[in-house]
Protein backbone atom coordinates (compact mmCIF):
# COMPACT_ATOMS: atom_id res chain seq x y z
CA UNK A 1 0.00 0.00 0.00
CA UNK A 2 3.16 1.92 0.82
CA UNK A 3 3.32 5.42 3.16
CA UNK A 4 -0.30 6.32 4.16
CA UNK A 5 -1.58 9.29 6.52
CA UNK A 6 -4.31 7.62 9.31
CA UNK A 7 -6.63 9.21 7.75
CA UNK A 8 -6.25 8.41 4.33
CA UNK A 9 -5.82 5.37 5.52
CA UNK A 10 -9.34 5.41 7.17
CA UNK A 11 -11.02 6.68 3.76
CA UNK A 12 -9.41 3.72 2.15
CA UNK A 13 -10.74 1.44 4.68
CA UNK A 14 -14.01 2.64 4.81
CA UNK A 15 -14.63 2.58 0.65
CA UNK A 16 -13.02 -1.15 1.01
CA UNK A 17 -10.48 -0.38 -1.21
CA UNK A 18 -7.66 -2.67 0.15
CA UNK A 19 -4.53 -4.84 -0.81
CA UNK A 20 -6.30 -6.98 -2.71
CA UNK A 21 -7.80 -4.96 -4.77
CA UNK A 22 -4.57 -3.07 -5.97
CA UNK A 23 -2.76 -6.33 -6.22
CA UNK A 24 -5.31 -7.74 -8.90
CA UNK A 25 -5.20 -4.67 -11.05
CA UNK A 26 -1.24 -5.13 -10.93
CA UNK A 27 -1.31 -8.97 -11.65
CA UNK A 28 -3.75 -7.63 -14.44
CA UNK A 29 -1.44 -4.63 -15.97
CA UNK A 30 -0.46 -7.09 -19.06
CA UNK A 31 -3.84 -6.79 -19.91
CA UNK A 32 -4.54 -3.19 -19.36
CA UNK A 33 -1.73 -2.56 -21.53
CA UNK A 34 -2.79 -4.78 -24.57
CA UNK A 35 -6.36 -2.50 -24.51
CA UNK A 36 -4.83 0.93 -23.59
CA UNK A 37 -4.74 2.11 -27.40
CA UNK A 38 -8.31 0.97 -27.44
CA UNK A 39 -9.53 2.48 -24.29
CA UNK A 40 -8.31 5.96 -25.03
CA UNK A 41 -9.38 6.39 -28.41
CA UNK A 42 -12.82 5.38 -27.43
CA UNK A 43 -12.51 7.97 -24.81
CA UNK A 44 -11.43 10.70 -26.94
CA UNK A 45 -14.00 9.55 -29.00
CA UNK A 46 -17.23 9.90 -26.77
CA UNK A 47 -15.40 13.65 -25.83
CA UNK A 48 -15.61 14.41 -29.43
CA UNK A 49 -19.24 14.79 -29.30
CA UNK A 50 -18.83 17.84 -26.48
CA UNK A 51 -17.58 21.04 -28.40
CA UNK A 52 -17.12 22.87 -25.51
CA UNK A 53 -14.90 20.30 -24.78
CA UNK A 54 -13.22 20.09 -27.42
CA UNK A 55 -12.33 24.06 -27.18
CA UNK A 56 -11.26 23.90 -24.02
CA UNK A 57 -8.72 21.23 -25.29
CA UNK A 58 -7.65 23.56 -27.98
CA UNK A 59 -7.31 25.96 -25.83
CA UNK A 60 -4.64 24.53 -23.55
CA UNK A 61 -3.05 21.45 -24.94
CA UNK A 62 -4.09 19.19 -28.19
CA UNK A 63 -5.83 15.85 -28.53
CA UNK A 64 -2.32 14.04 -29.07
CA UNK A 65 -0.94 15.12 -26.27
CA UNK A 66 -3.44 14.15 -23.92
CA UNK A 67 -4.11 10.92 -24.90
CA UNK A 68 -0.62 9.82 -24.04
CA UNK A 69 -1.28 11.70 -20.34
CA UNK A 70 -4.41 10.00 -20.56
CA UNK A 71 -2.87 6.43 -21.10
CA UNK A 72 -0.25 7.04 -18.79
CA UNK A 73 -3.32 7.41 -15.69
CA UNK A 74 -4.99 4.18 -16.99
CA UNK A 75 -1.79 2.16 -16.29
CA UNK A 76 -1.27 4.14 -12.88
CA UNK A 77 -4.05 2.19 -12.04
CA UNK A 78 -2.27 -0.97 -11.96
CA UNK A 79 0.94 0.02 -9.93
CA UNK A 80 -0.49 -1.23 -7.22
CA UNK A 81 0.55 1.46 -4.83
CA UNK A 82 -1.99 4.03 -2.77
CA UNK A 83 0.14 6.06 -0.55
CA UNK A 84 0.23 9.47 0.20
CA UNK A 85 2.46 10.75 -2.89
CA UNK A 86 -0.42 9.37 -5.25
CA UNK A 87 -2.83 11.04 -3.31
CA UNK A 88 -1.35 14.48 -3.46
CA UNK A 89 -0.43 13.90 -7.01
CA UNK A 90 -4.25 13.21 -7.95
CA UNK A 91 -4.87 16.45 -6.26
CA UNK A 92 -2.62 18.98 -7.74
CA UNK A 93 -3.61 17.16 -11.01
CA UNK A 94 -7.25 18.39 -9.83
CA UNK A 95 -6.38 21.32 -9.28
CA UNK A 96 -4.98 21.90 -12.69
CA UNK A 97 -8.15 20.97 -14.42
CA UNK A 98 -9.89 23.56 -11.68
CA UNK A 99 -8.05 26.32 -12.93
CA UNK A 100 -8.60 25.89 -16.58
CA UNK A 101 -11.78 26.03 -16.39
CA UNK A 102 -12.87 22.06 -16.91
CA UNK A 103 -16.53 21.50 -14.57
CA UNK A 104 -17.07 18.90 -11.78
CA UNK A 105 -19.77 17.57 -13.60
CA UNK A 106 -17.32 16.80 -16.90
CA UNK A 107 -14.41 15.58 -14.38
CA UNK A 108 -16.60 13.42 -12.32
CA UNK A 109 -18.25 12.01 -15.53
CA UNK A 110 -15.26 10.88 -17.23
CA UNK A 111 -14.83 8.23 -14.52
CA UNK A 112 -18.04 6.76 -15.54
CA UNK A 113 -17.13 7.11 -19.08
CA UNK A 114 -14.23 4.95 -18.33
CA UNK A 115 -15.88 2.39 -16.18
CA UNK A 116 -18.62 1.57 -19.36
CA UNK A 117 -15.19 1.50 -21.64
CA UNK A 118 -13.71 -0.98 -19.67
CA UNK A 119 -16.68 -2.74 -18.80
CA UNK A 120 -17.26 -3.23 -22.11
CA UNK A 121 -13.79 -4.34 -23.40
CA UNK A 122 -12.36 -6.43 -20.10
CA UNK A 123 -16.07 -8.55 -20.69
CA UNK A 124 -14.18 -9.92 -24.09
CA UNK A 125 -10.66 -9.53 -22.98
CA UNK A 126 -11.06 -11.49 -19.56
CA UNK A 127 -14.72 -12.43 -19.76
CA UNK A 128 -14.11 -14.78 -16.24
CA UNK A 129 -12.58 -12.40 -14.47
CA UNK A 130 -13.77 -8.93 -15.66
CA UNK A 131 -16.09 -8.08 -12.85
CA UNK A 132 -13.30 -8.73 -10.13
CA UNK A 133 -11.14 -6.00 -12.62
CA UNK A 134 -14.14 -3.83 -12.87
CA UNK A 135 -14.72 -3.76 -9.03
CA UNK A 136 -11.66 -2.75 -7.92
CA UNK A 137 -11.07 -0.40 -11.24
CA UNK A 138 -14.02 1.10 -9.95
CA UNK A 139 -13.09 1.26 -6.22
CA UNK A 140 -9.95 3.30 -7.75
CA UNK A 141 -12.06 5.51 -9.97
CA UNK A 142 -14.45 6.53 -6.44
CA UNK A 143 -10.98 7.25 -4.89
CA UNK A 144 -10.01 9.39 -7.48
CA UNK A 145 -13.61 11.20 -7.37
CA UNK A 146 -13.03 11.71 -3.78
CA UNK A 147 -9.92 13.26 -4.57
CA UNK A 148 -10.86 15.73 -7.68
CA UNK A 149 -13.79 17.07 -5.08
CA UNK A 150 -10.98 17.87 -2.33
CA UNK A 151 -9.24 19.59 -5.01
CA UNK A 152 -11.91 21.08 -6.59
CA UNK A 153 -13.44 22.40 -2.78
CA UNK A 154 -9.92 23.53 -1.87
CA UNK A 155 -10.24 25.37 -5.30
CA UNK A 156 -12.93 27.11 -4.03
CA UNK A 157 -11.62 27.83 -0.58
CA UNK A 158 -8.97 29.73 -2.13
CA UNK A 159 -11.19 31.64 -4.38
CA UNK A 160 -13.13 32.14 -0.86
CA UNK A 161 -9.96 33.61 1.08
CA UNK A 162 -8.78 35.96 -2.03
CA UNK A 163 -12.34 36.92 -1.47
CA UNK A 164 -11.98 37.65 2.20
CA UNK A 165 -8.82 39.36 1.29
CA UNK A 166 -10.32 41.50 -1.49
CA UNK A 167 -13.04 42.31 0.78
CA UNK A 168 -10.88 43.44 3.48
CA UNK A 169 -8.56 45.51 0.97
CA UNK A 170 -12.21 47.04 0.17
CA UNK A 171 -13.36 47.77 3.61
CA UNK A 172 -9.89 49.33 4.17
CA UNK A 173 -9.69 51.84 1.31
CA UNK A 174 -13.30 52.69 2.16
CA UNK A 175 -12.10 53.23 5.98
CA UNK A 176 -9.29 55.41 4.35
CA UNK A 177 -11.76 57.40 2.48
CA UNK A 178 -14.46 57.63 4.57
CA UNK A 179 -11.92 59.25 7.37
CA UNK A 180 -11.18 61.44 4.56
CA UNK A 181 -14.54 62.19 3.55
CA UNK A 182 -16.19 62.87 6.73
CA UNK A 183 -12.93 65.67 7.59
CA UNK A 184 -13.75 67.37 4.48
CA UNK A 185 -17.56 66.90 4.77
CA UNK A 186 -17.17 68.68 8.26
CA UNK A 187 -15.19 71.40 6.82
CA UNK A 188 -17.89 72.06 3.69
CA UNK A 189 -21.01 72.11 6.48
CA UNK A 190 -19.10 74.88 8.47
CA UNK A 191 -17.98 76.72 5.81
CA UNK A 192 -21.50 76.18 4.30
CA UNK A 193 -23.25 77.49 7.44
CA UNK A 194 -20.43 80.49 7.45
CA UNK A 195 -21.12 81.44 4.02
CA UNK A 196 -24.95 81.10 4.93
CA UNK A 197 -24.86 83.14 8.03
CA UNK A 198 -22.55 86.00 6.30
CA UNK A 199 -25.46 85.76 3.14
CA UNK A 200 -28.10 86.17 5.57
CA UNK A 201 -26.23 89.29 7.63
CA UNK A 202 -25.38 90.78 3.87
CA UNK A 203 -29.21 90.29 2.62
CA UNK A 204 -30.30 91.93 5.87
CA UNK A 205 -27.63 95.17 5.39
CA UNK A 206 -28.80 95.30 1.65
CA UNK A 207 -32.43 95.21 2.97
CA UNK A 208 -31.74 97.91 5.16
CA UNK A 209 -29.57 100.00 2.78
CA UNK A 210 -32.73 99.88 0.30
CA UNK A 211 -35.42 101.20 3.39
CA UNK A 212 -33.07 104.23 3.50
CA UNK A 213 -32.60 104.76 0.35
CA UNK A 214 -36.41 105.26 0.24
CA UNK A 215 -36.76 107.43 3.06
CA UNK A 216 -33.62 109.39 1.22
CA UNK A 217 -35.97 109.59 -2.03
CA UNK A 218 -38.64 110.96 -0.08
CA UNK A 219 -36.74 113.73 1.85
CA UNK A 220 -35.35 114.91 -1.62
CA UNK A 221 -38.93 114.85 -3.00
CA UNK A 222 -39.57 117.08 -0.17
CA UNK A 223 -36.90 119.33 -0.89
CA UNK A 224 -38.04 119.62 -4.44
CA UNK A 225 -41.73 120.68 -3.23
CA UNK A 226 -39.76 123.34 -1.07
CA UNK A 227 -37.86 123.94 -4.24
CA UNK A 228 -41.50 124.80 -6.26
CA UNK A 229 -42.14 127.02 -3.38
CA UNK A 230 -39.06 129.17 -3.39
CA UNK A 231 -39.91 129.51 -7.39
CA UNK A 232 -43.41 130.67 -6.84
CA UNK A 233 -42.08 133.14 -4.12
CA UNK A 234 -39.58 133.98 -6.44
CA UNK A 235 -42.12 134.66 -8.95
CA UNK A 236 -44.57 136.39 -6.60
CA UNK A 237 -41.52 138.55 -5.25
CA UNK A 238 -40.43 139.36 -9.05
CA UNK A 239 -43.90 140.30 -9.59
CA UNK A 240 -44.33 142.49 -6.55
CA UNK A 241 -41.02 144.23 -7.24
CA UNK A 242 -42.21 145.31 -10.67
CA UNK A 243 -45.34 146.49 -9.48
CA UNK A 244 -43.53 148.31 -7.23
CA UNK A 245 -41.23 150.28 -9.85
CA UNK A 246 -44.22 151.17 -12.14
CA UNK A 247 -46.17 153.19 -8.37
CA UNK A 248 -42.46 154.56 -7.95
CA UNK A 249 -42.37 155.79 -11.62
CA UNK A 250 -45.89 157.30 -11.13
CA UNK A 251 -44.74 158.89 -8.20
CA UNK A 252 -41.74 160.81 -9.86
CA UNK A 253 -39.51 162.59 -7.36
CA UNK A 254 -40.97 161.28 -4.34
CA UNK A 255 -40.92 158.07 -5.53
CA UNK A 256 -37.30 157.47 -6.40
CA UNK A 257 -36.28 155.38 -2.94
CA UNK A 258 -39.26 152.97 -3.31
CA UNK A 259 -37.60 152.20 -7.32
CA UNK A 260 -34.62 151.58 -5.39
CA UNK A 261 -36.29 149.36 -3.33
CA UNK A 262 -38.24 147.55 -5.87
CA UNK A 263 -35.22 147.14 -7.93
CA UNK A 264 -33.29 145.73 -5.36
CA UNK A 265 -36.35 142.82 -4.85
CA UNK A 266 -36.46 142.17 -8.83
CA UNK A 267 -32.64 141.41 -8.22
CA UNK A 268 -33.48 138.75 -5.39
CA UNK A 269 -36.74 137.19 -6.91
CA UNK A 270 -33.78 136.57 -9.83
CA UNK A 271 -31.00 135.69 -8.11
CA UNK A 272 -33.49 133.54 -6.15
CA UNK A 273 -34.95 131.77 -9.73
CA UNK A 274 -31.75 130.99 -10.69
CA UNK A 275 -30.60 129.44 -7.57
CA UNK A 276 -33.75 127.36 -7.15
CA UNK A 277 -32.99 126.56 -10.88
CA UNK A 278 -29.71 125.13 -9.98
CA UNK A 279 -31.08 123.13 -6.78
CA UNK A 280 -33.60 121.09 -9.04
CA UNK A 281 -31.18 120.41 -11.44
CA UNK A 282 -28.61 119.30 -8.78
CA UNK A 283 -31.90 117.31 -7.63
CA UNK A 284 -32.84 115.65 -10.46
CA UNK A 285 -29.05 114.38 -10.96
CA UNK A 286 -29.21 113.05 -7.19
CA UNK A 287 -32.62 111.26 -7.96
CA UNK A 288 -31.09 109.52 -11.47
CA UNK A 289 -28.26 108.38 -9.40
CA UNK A 290 -30.30 106.99 -6.15
CA UNK A 291 -32.66 105.55 -9.11
CA UNK A 292 -29.14 103.58 -9.72
CA UNK A 293 -28.48 102.83 -6.57
CA UNK A 294 -31.43 101.30 -5.52
CA UNK A 295 -31.64 99.08 -8.71
CA UNK A 296 -28.04 97.61 -7.35
CA UNK A 297 -29.34 97.24 -3.79
CA UNK A 298 -32.41 95.49 -5.17
CA UNK A 299 -29.91 92.85 -7.15
CA UNK A 300 -27.33 92.97 -4.53
CA UNK A 301 -30.21 91.86 -2.02
CA UNK A 302 -32.04 89.36 -4.18
CA UNK A 303 -28.36 87.63 -4.93
CA UNK A 304 -27.59 88.00 -0.92
CA UNK A 305 -30.86 85.86 -0.62
CA UNK A 306 -29.81 82.97 -3.37
CA UNK A 307 -26.52 82.86 -2.19
CA UNK A 308 -28.11 82.23 1.42
CA UNK A 309 -30.18 80.01 0.05
CA UNK A 310 -27.67 77.85 -2.24
CA UNK A 311 -25.32 77.79 0.59
CA UNK A 312 -28.34 76.28 2.96
CA UNK A 313 -28.99 73.76 0.11
CA UNK A 314 -25.07 73.03 0.39
CA UNK A 315 -25.50 72.43 4.16
CA UNK A 316 -28.19 69.85 3.71
CA UNK A 317 -26.16 68.24 1.49
CA UNK A 318 -23.58 68.27 3.20
CA UNK A 319 -25.66 66.64 6.46
CA UNK A 320 -26.37 63.97 3.53
CA UNK A 321 -23.18 62.86 2.71
CA UNK A 322 -21.88 63.14 6.51
CA UNK A 323 -24.63 60.60 7.02
CA UNK A 324 -23.62 58.81 4.16
CA UNK A 325 -20.23 58.33 5.74
CA UNK A 326 -21.08 57.20 8.33
CA UNK A 327 -22.99 54.32 6.53
CA UNK A 328 -19.91 53.61 4.85
CA UNK A 329 -18.04 53.26 7.93
CA UNK A 330 -20.17 50.77 9.59
CA UNK A 331 -19.60 48.44 6.77
CA UNK A 332 -16.11 48.57 8.42
CA UNK A 333 -17.79 46.65 11.32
Amino acid sequence: MGSISADRQKQLDYMGLGERDLKLLADHRPVFEKVVEEVVDHFYNHVGDYPELMQLIARFSNIDRLKETQRMYWLSMTDGIVDDAYIEQRIAIGLVHSRIGLSEDYYLGTYMVYLDIATSIFQQVIPDSWHLVIQALSKMFNLDSQLVLEAYEKKEKEKLHQLAADQSNTLLAITQITQQLTGMISELNENAMSISSVANETAVSQEQAHALLEELTGEIHQIGKMGELIREISDQSHLVGLNAAIEAARAGEFGRGFEVVASEVRKLAASSREAQGKIQANLQEIMRKLSSVQQESDRTSKGARSQASRSSELAVFATTMEKLALDLKKLEQ
